[in-house]
């Protein structure tokens, strides 16, 4: 199971809690759900290291921190997993601070051109869309919280969706009362999906 941009880990512990509490576990699986079974990701450090700390005092993880810092959209993933869950961070625009000549400071748009992603775009909600389509594993299914721009924005948005439900099963869309993961009056949705063989 894997968090592209874990934060603190709630999602994590929620679903290793959850397989804890519903399975028949023999000792190894249960070593197993211990150590190799949660994967996160985010790319503020001192988060990070909450994330590592809040699993290390829930018993989860290994000789090495199932945590990583870093930016999940730079490059196309190396691993793929069963399930991912998350909440990307919320904003329209990915971007990065620049020093400029004058010692002020810029924002630069930042955009992932990545041969993985379907459309290049700047919007990170939709990047982290098509990133988590690419961390899935055949039959693997994805649980993603999105704002209401991800399903109704045209261009790179339409091109995204058209995409997501020819090449996944996108089954299930549940709409949110405003303010449940985002400012109020940001509309929050999740989207789940399981990604289909190549036909």
């Amino acid at each position: 199971i894997c968090d592209p941009a874990c934060g603190t880990g709630g999602f994590l512990l929620v679903a290793h809690d959850y397989i804890a509490a519903h399975s028949k576990l023999d000792k190894e699986q249960k070593q197993f759900l211990k150590q190799k079974t949660v994967k996160g990701k985010d790319i503020v450090d001192s988060v990070a290291r909450l994330c590592a700390m809040n699993l290390y005092l829930h018993g989860i993880g290994g000789e090495e921190s199932p945590i990583e810092v870093g930016d999940s959209l730079v490059s196309e993933p190396s691993d793929h997993y069963d399930m991912v869950l998350t909440n990307p961070p919320f904003g329209k625009k990915s971007s990065v601070t620049v020093s400029n000549g004058n010692g002020g400071k810029d924002k630069e748009s930042l955009v992932y051109e990545r041969p993985d992603f379907w459309a290049t775009t700047s919007n990170k909600q939709l990047n982290f869309l098509q990133h988590v389509r690419s961390l899935l594993k055949i039959h693997g299914s994805a649980a993603i919280v999105v704002p209401d721009n991800v399903l109704f924005e045209g261009g790179a948005g339409e091109t995204v969706r058209r995409r997501m439900l020819s090449e996944c099963n996108v089954h299930t869309l549940l709409r949110l009362p405003t303010g449940v993961f985002y400012a109020q009056g940001v509309k929050a949705n999740v989207l789940f999906f399981d990604k289909k063989p190549a036909s």
